[in-house]
């Protein structure tokens, strides 16, 4: 390779921009001979550096390796020189550089690796060196080794096949100081500093400091600076290209370029003879500015490969080609686009994974600003990512580029241009400005961004979007222009107003009809003037300047001028207060405002664009003032959309008509309001004698007003009437002669207008009214309006104070006024005066419900006394299902800076769950949550975290519909109303809420939850439903308007799903979700949707080996409950499957193996207490499953589905607590005593799946020894046990993730009322073969039809699984006092003993050691098994009610002069069952008879030193019927069946007849059988069968039958103990029986 390609390619790698922390230096001598730390992610790109020095010529520095196959490197001194010795697959290279380095001073060493390229760096000396082969991948991440620096540990002596190069065991010890260690550690992370690895298994011991680092003592970098420790003092090294300094203490200017089309960066590694750069992973990072809706972004590509990266129709959009796959992807979330020329953050990420050897996986995905995300995957025979060229902003030839889908360069603003391969990292535009070789500059590249922002448009999407910028000074001369784009024929598009008294000087600018209209007055008098000949609301831009000097102007609309001259002798426009651009604001009171501006009287906001708005020649930057403001409603950029009502938005009979974006939908003659009249309006019902009195202010004088009602009736009455404190002004409306009457009084002026036919017919009707100044208006219904002009009063105008609805009262004495008409009985909705919306205010400030005279203080003031009607149902529209809590959905930002409008029904039967949140600037905020089964609203305006809460008396979680909504109809009022509770809260301060980002429903991403605002108390999502979602001017469809979608939200409501008993595979546990239901595989062994899968496992090896996992720091914590699960396979009789221990006491978990039996030992404080199955051998080469749950001091363990044994520690105090778990060793005990050999797969412990994060290469996990990744562990089975899946599927190959989604129902059908689960037992089921081992054979369940108050009949030699018969006899059960199912057991207990060990069959459910409520639920049956039930019984009749469907057994003791204790524990191998000591009334049951000593020849506190003083076991003969089990043969196979029956049944009738003879002479006559209890020996279930050899003890120190919860502890396992010798056994009357 030539060495300018060479020195090129160290150049590329020095560009690198790393984010690092800080370490220490360490010393290596005698005593500490080597230390450990993380796996080096090598990657094809990575390079580690480390400093040294030391006095010894010869040494090793660094070894890694991949775990033991061939790649390695080896660093280490050779008589003074640094030798580098690797191999990469392709056979070893050695690398030497520099000499006398053993001088005893710092020397900077760096391995630096692209692709089959590797560098030795020494102080500045480098020396490269090329792999052979096409593979250069180092290793897998996942297997690869740790890296030790200065040695080997020890324990490698006898592992020599885990190193790929053994001898480095033997080389020398490097000893002197190492500091600076730095490499990327994780997958796609910068390298950074290392610390020390501490490891139990290496033991080695810890690296003392050297006192010569600088950066240990002080560390002065910032922002994420590396410290580099020298001799002279630290230095920072700013990786991170965001700051520059001695300290990195100063911001970067940002690395940006102007692109206007010509020009464009790129490299081409082939045109140089360089090598593309490939890596199994990419990163593309840019920010980029445009007002061009299409431009190329970025291009990288090698041969036939390629990423394109565009800037396509207002959104981004990617396509990718990679081997024979191609993906395209376009993001463009609905109502926003890129094009607005702001900033926004692009980020693509490929990752590539290798499914099997000829097919690799890669998922690619982009995200923007953060927020706006796609994912997809490509799959090919491909193995690395591949870039030989890349361009950015554009190139010669667009078009010709693959995968192009745009063809013309970008054009706008781009900075922070990163591409990443691996670790390998280029800031382009940074290459580019500071002149590298590698890019090329195409055209004159001007490395800033053009501030142009000024002519930036931005759009006011509501009536109350505005903004606030400074006063115009235009004392005697100024000039104002500025470009407008609208389609609405009405709004206020500038407004500036002086305070000079007593007349106010004035600038206005409004649109009025469609015409523009311009208002100056100067202090002595003011003009109007109709500046434009046509109508400007036809979409399109027009221009507007105006020019002033003194008393005269002119006004040019789109060229035509119109001239004007202001009245009077002021010359002097004096102007105060700010200028408003876009409206006033809701929050701006109309009467402040001059009666000649009628759109501001009418609170009519301009909604459209402007833009280019400059004010006596400076421009204006609308867009910064939007960022600052209002950022949700005025938004940057301006364009125009599809039409809004070709979906026919407005419901119920609404008009709609086309608005600037937005439809309009006109709910006058509905009963319906809201943005698409969808929400029932608020109706109130008056008497007579009721009304609703508005305070509008002293002095309000208008010039034109505008108000409508709806209403119904049946009899004549005033419906509204005006009244001034200073005039006889008025405007009435009345019911008369069943027509409408309207009444205008200005002065001493009236007009009366007539309209409408029997409108009091008790039927619903809609007037509206409107004056402009002398012209009226009045309509009825949808008849023609009857119009009037006529002069009245000066100038027009009218004085306002109050407003009356119904009736007309003092508003302070509530005296009835003088009046010719009645007042009205009826209802009136939909009241609105001058854009002002009375009932529903009245109705947000809970006026009128509760006090009959409740006022509220504001600028408007209420007072009513009627009674709002309750809707007789809830519309329900656009509804949808959160199907988990991990749903969420994200909509535009919330339009909220003045004033709050949210509403929304919702239905859940959960107590908890995030509804809407909302972020803001600084400390802003808003979220609405469900908390403990009520609505809570928080919000933060700047000055603290306000909460209002619900105050109903019931839940919300009921699974019913409720309706919230959250209203600020005040700057200083915040209402949260749900249903029919209204909450208040007044703040002292009218500050603005500047909210961010978007508004999430439903939830939160997950690593959002721990980030939320103080006040914010939900860490978990919503689920249900939810519907009716209003919000400012749009009622938003969470499916198709959410910018960030959700694939997991479903169309309408879906109601909850119910658990099945058997959805859930291998005994997974079905946890209930709103419509669906997941399964809990935890204690299965198992995985997947439904526990169906085979988990992840591992194969452990004779040679020994361990999989220890450490918990991190955070997560270290005592637990009072501990779950632990797992799958194996083995052959072994003896072996620890795995321990769990304390990091600060002697707590401790043990699974293990002895004598071929499972025990589980644990210990939490009080002394060891052993568990064990000892019926049922382990290493039999079978797949088996272990459960063990405890909770406090007692446990529980199964193996498969045999009994489940339950230890419940009795007598003194016992500690329930396992201190500080912090370690998890797999594969054997402490110092790998007595290792496991098999296969283990799906260990869980307390939710952690150990090996899973095992094969994800999870730093947490360590994987030592013997020890692979195995697959199918099932089929390491002997037996091939196969697992039966849940219900409804059909086993391996059916789950597709395309079929169903999630758990799901169980069903494949979409409509889950046609899915019917299949009958148990049904002649068409399909027939699985299932294994049984034959260690042992399950109890059998009770039939099906026994429902007789009776035991069944007791089975003879050939029907019983253990021990004979009981000659014949029918055994029935005695009679007992009438109980339910529901009542509790009394029985004399025993003294107490150190512990109880019970064994219950796994079919047989029993509730709570001694007496216990019996819950009615249907335990899961994964065998296909007719479930067992309660029997309620009575003395009359003894049934079983076939509805419950659980099991309960009675322990019938004989023979006793003291009854024992019934213990009836229930079934539950995945929760531990609660304990009660309880003795209440009597339970009964069928079950088994057994014979115990009596109490009397019991010794207290003589036990048996073999068992340590534990209770001897109860043993139980449990008798089964004969069960024919259904087999499909082979037709031509019955011939040959035939015969081997018939000789098989001779063979059994000799057997029977000299077991027969042999009973008659060994036993006599004795019929009865007892089963030995006896002081000195503790029997097993199955002791009858195995004689006295099958009794294990345990040795846990204590002697002479000290019970052993003294003084066990972690550091004495239990071992097994030879058999005991055998011991008389007193025959009195006993037989003993053998089979």
């Amino acid at each position: 390779m030539p060495s300018a390609v060479a020195t090129m390619r160290y150049a590329l790698l020095c560009l690198l921009s790393f984010s690092l922390s800080t370490t220490f230096a360490f010393v290596l001598d005698k005593q500490n001979p080597y230390s450990q730390f993380r796996k080096w992610n090598a990657g094809l790109n990575g390079t580690i550096e480390i400093e040294f020095k030391t006095d010894q010529p010869n040494g090793l520095l660094l070894y890694t390796d991949d775990g033991g196959t061939y790649d390695f490197f080896e660093l280490k001194l050779v008589n003074g020189g640094l030798r580098l010795r690797y191999n990469l697959g392709g056979g070893a290279q050695i690398l030497t550089v520099g000499n006398n380095l053993n001088d005893g001073h710092w020397h900077k060493v760096q391995v630096a690796r692209r692709d089959e390229h590797t560098t030795l760096t020494v102080d500045g000396i480098s020396q490269t060196k090329t792999s052979r082969g096409k593979e250069f991948a180092f290793g897998k991440f996942t297997t690869n080794s740790d890296v030790f620096v200065g040695g080997i540990p020890p324990s490698y002596d006898s592992k020599l096949a885990t190193l790929a190069l053994p001898s480095v065991i033997f080389e020398p010890k490097f000893r002197g100081a190492v500091r600076n260690l730095v490499y990327s550690d994780l997958p796609g992370q910068p390298p950074r500093r290392q610390e020390l690895r501490h490891s139990r298994d290496l033991k080695s011991s810890r690296i003392g400091n050297a006192s010569g680092d600088a950066c240990e003592r002080r560390d002065p970098c910032q922002h994420g600076g590396v410290c580099i420790s020298t001799d002279d003092g630290p230095v920072c090294e700013c990786r991170d290209g965001d700051y520059e300094g001695a300290f990195c203490e100063r911001d970067k200017a940002p690395s940006e370029a102007t692109f206007r089309g010509a020009e464009f960066l790129s490299y081409d590694l082939t045109q140089t003879g360089g090598e593309p750069i490939v890596s199994t992973q990419d990163t593309i990072s840019l920010y980029f500015k445009t007002r061009q809706p299409n431009g190329l972004l970025f291009y990288t590509g090698h041969e036939a490969d390629y990423l394109n990266l565009a800037v396509r129709d207002g959104g981004v959009s990617l396509t990718m080609g990679l081997g024979n796959g191609k993906q395209e992807m376009h993001i463009k979330p609905s109502k926003t686009r890129f094009d607005d020329h702001q900033w926004h953050k692009l980020t693509v990420h490929r990752r590539i994974q290798e499914v099997t050897s000829f097919t690799s996986f890669c998922r690619v995905s982009a995200i923007v600003d953060d927020v706006y995300s796609d994912h997809s995957h490509v799959a090919g025979s491909f193995t690395m990512l591949a870039s030989s060229r890349a361009h950015v902003g554009g190139s010669l030839n667009a078009r010709a580029l693959p995968g192009a889908r745009v063809h013309t360069n970008f054009i706008g603003c781009l900075k922070k241009v990163e591409f990443s391969a691996d670790t390998l990292r280029l800031n382009l535009i940074d290459l580019a400005r500071t002149g590298s070789k590698l890019i090329t500059v195409t055209g004159r590249l001007e490395y800033s961004c053009i501030a142009t922002d000024s002519a930036d448009p931005v759009t006011f999407t509501t009536r109350d979007a505005h903004l606030i910028l400074p006063k115009w000074e235009a004392v005697k001369t100024g000039t104002i222009s500025f470009k407008f784009r609208t389609n609405e024929p009405n709004g206020l598009i500038l407004f500036n107003m002086g305070a000079k008294p007593p007349r106010a000087d004035l600038f206005a600018v409004e649109i009025l009809n469609g015409y523009i209209y311009v208002h100056v007055d100067l202090g002595s008098g003011g003009v109007k003037v109709r500046a434009s000949r046509r109508r400007v609301d036809d979409s399109l831009w027009h221009d507007f300047l105006l020019r002033r000097s003194g008393r005269d102007g002119r006004v040019t609309v789109d060229g035509a001028n119109a001239e004007f001259k202001t009245p009077g002798e002021s010359n002097q426009l004096e102007l105060d207060g700010p200028l408003y651009v876009g409206g006033l604001g809701s929050e701006y009171s109309a009467s402040r405002t001059p009666p000649v501006l009628w759109t501001a009287a009418l609170r009519q906001g301009f909604v459209g664009c402007v833009r280019d708005l400059t004010l006596n020649g400076k421009s204006q930057d609308l867009t910064a003032f939007a960022r600052q403001q209002d950022s949700a409603s005025v938004r940057p950029a301006c364009h125009v959309l599809m039409k809004q009502c070709v979906s026919s938005p407005c419901q119920h009979g609404g008009i709609c008509s086309e608005g600037w974006n937005r439809p309009l939908c006109n709910c006058s003659a509905t009963n319906y309001g809201g943005p698409t009249c969808g929400r029932e309006s608020p109706t109130i019902f008056l008497n007579g004698s009721q009304h609703l009195t508005a305070s509008l202010g002293p002095e309000h004088v208008t010039q034109t007003e505008e108000l409508m009602l709806r209403f119904r009736t049946s009899r004549a009455g005033l419906l509204l009437r005006t009244a001034s404190e200073h005039s006889a002004d008025r405007i009435e409306l009345a019911v008369a002669a069943g027509r409408i009457r309207a009444s205008v009084r200005l002065g001493d002026r009236e007009k009366n207008l007539l309209a409408g036919t029997n409108v009091a017919d008790d039927n619903w009707h809609t007037v509206r009214f409107s004056r402009r100044a002398s012209n009226l208006r009045l309509q009825v219904d949808g008849a023609a309006s009857v119009r009037a002009e006529t002069i009245l009063g000066k100038a027009s105008t009218l004085e306002i104070s109050t407003l009356h609805l119904g009736g007309l009262y003092h508003p302070e004495e509530e005296i009835q006024m003088t009046s010719t008409l009645p007042n009205f009985v009826g209802y009136i909705q939909k009241f609105v005066f001058n854009g002002i919306k009375y009932i529903d205010m009245a109705k947000a400030l809970g006026v009128g419900s509760g006090e009959e005279h409740n006022r509220i203080y504001d600028t408007s003031n209420i007072i009513f006394n009627g009674r709002f009607v309750k809707p007789d149902s809830l519309n329900v529209y656009k509804a949808v299902t959160f199907k988990s809590k991990h749903t969420y959905v994200g909509l535009p930002l919330l339009k909220a800076y003045a004033n709050t409008y949210l509403d929304f029904y919702f239905r859940t039967t959960e107590m908890d769950g995030l509804l809407f949140y909302n972020g803001g600037k600084k400390q802003d905020f808003i979220a609405i949550e469900l908390v403990s089964g009520h609505v809570h609203c928080v919000f933060n305006l700047g000055d603290g975290v306000v909460t209002m809460k619900d105050k109903l008396k019931n839940f919300l979680n009921d699974n019913r519909w409720h309706t919230v909504s959250v209203r600020r109809p005040t700057p200083k009022i915040h209402t949260l109303q749900v249903d029919d509770d209204i909450e208040m809260h007044t703040t002292s301060s009218n500050l603005m809420l500047e909210l961010d980002s978007v508004l999430y429903v439903g939830g939160v991403p997950k690593d959002m939850y721990t980030v939320l605002p103080v006040g914010v108390l939900s860490r978990q999502g919503f689920e249900g439903c939810m519907s009716s979602l209003d919000l400012p001017g749009e009622s938003p469809s969470l499916l198709e308007d959410a910018v960030v979608p959700s694939s997991s939200l479903g169309s309408g409501c879906e109601g909850p799903t119910k658990c099945t008993h058997n959805a859930c595979a291998n005994k997974g546990v079905c946890v209930q979700q709103w419509n669906t239901y997941v399964c809990d595989c935890d204690l299965t062994s198992f995985t997947g949707p439904t526990c169906y899968d085979e988990s992840i496992a591992y194969e452990f090896g004779p040679s020994r080996g361990t999989i220890t996992y450490t918990f991190p720091p955070s997560s270290v914590a005592d637990t009072e409950m501990d779950k632990v699960a797992l799958g194996f396979v083995t052959s072994k009789a003896d072996a620890v499957l795995l321990k769990i221990e304390s990091s600060n006491t002697q707590d401790y978990m043990q699974m293990e193996i002895i004598r071929g039996n499972l025990f589980m030992v644990y210990n939490v404080g009080a002394g060891d207490h052993p568990l064990g199955d000892e019926t049922t051998r382990v290493d039999d080469g079978a797949y088996h499953v272990a459960r063990f749950t405890r909770n406090g001091s007692r446990s529980s363990l199964q193996l498969d589905n045999y009994d489940v044994i339950i230890r419940h520690p009795q007598g003194g105090q016992q500690s329930t607590i396992f201190n500080s778990m912090s370690v998890v060793t797999v594969g054997g005990g402490g110092g790998s005593a007595r290792p496991y050999s098999g296969v283990l797969a799906g260990l869980v412990v307390d939710g952690v799946r150990v090996l899973e994060l095992a094969a994800a290469g999870d730093p947490a996990v360590s994987v030592r020894g013997d020890v692979r990744r195995a697959h199918a562990p099932l089929d390491r089975d002997i037996n091939r046990m196969q697992q039966t899946p849940p219900s409804g599927y059909g086993g391996p190959g059916v789950l597709d993730e395309l079929v169903y989604s999630g758990a799901g129902s169980g069903c494949r059908d979409d409509d889950e009322d046609a899915c019917v689960l299949p009958d148990a037992g049904s002649g068409d089921d399909l027939i699985t073969p299932v294994y049984v081992p034959s260690t042992r054979r399950p109890p059998s369940k009770t039939h099906k039809g026994d429902t007789s108050g009776k035991l069944m009949k007791p089975c003879d030699d050939e029907d019983c699984i253990e021990g004979s018969g009981s000659n014949g006899e029918e055994i029935t059960e005695p009679e007992r006092p009438a109980t339910t199912s529901m009542s509790s057991s009394t029985h004399s207990m025993t003294p107490p003993a150190p512990a109880t060990t019970e064994r219950l069959r796994p079919d047989v459910t029993s509730p709570d050691v001694t007496s216990h409520e019996v819950p009615r639920t249907t335990l899961p049956d994964h065998d296909n098994i007719h479930a067992a039930t309660f029997g309620v019984h009575t003395e009359t009749n003894r049934k079983t009610t076939p509805d419950d469907h659980t099991h309960t057994a009675h322990f019938t003791p004989t023979d006793r002069h003291e009854e024992e204790p019934t213990h009836t524990t229930a079934e539950d191998t995945n929760h531990m069952p609660e304990y009660e000591d309880r003795n209440e009334n009597e339970i009964e049951a069928r079950t088994p008879t057994y014979e115990i000593e009596g109490e009397q020849d019991r010794a207290p506190g003589r036990v048996h030193p073999d068992y340590n003083g534990y209770e001897h076991e109860i043993t139980t003969k449990w008798y089964h019927p004969k069960t024919t089990d259904n087999r499909v043969v082979p037709p031509e196979s019955e011939f040959f069946a035939t015969i081997v029956g018939i000789v098989a049944s001779i063979l059994i009738a000799i057997i029977l007849i000299v077991i027969i003879v042999l009973k008659y002479i060994v036993f006599k006559f004795d019929p009865s059988y007892k089963v030995t209890e006896d002081k000195n020996y503790q029997q097993g279930a199955s002791a009858a069968l195995l004689g006295n050899q099958s009794h294990s003890g345990y040795q846990t120190g204590v002697q002479g039958g000290v019970a052993a919860g003294g003084q066990g502890g972690a550091g004495r396992p239990l071992q097994p103990l030879a058999a005991p010798p055998p011991h008389p056994v007193k025959r009195d009357g006993i037989k003993e029986w053998y089979v």
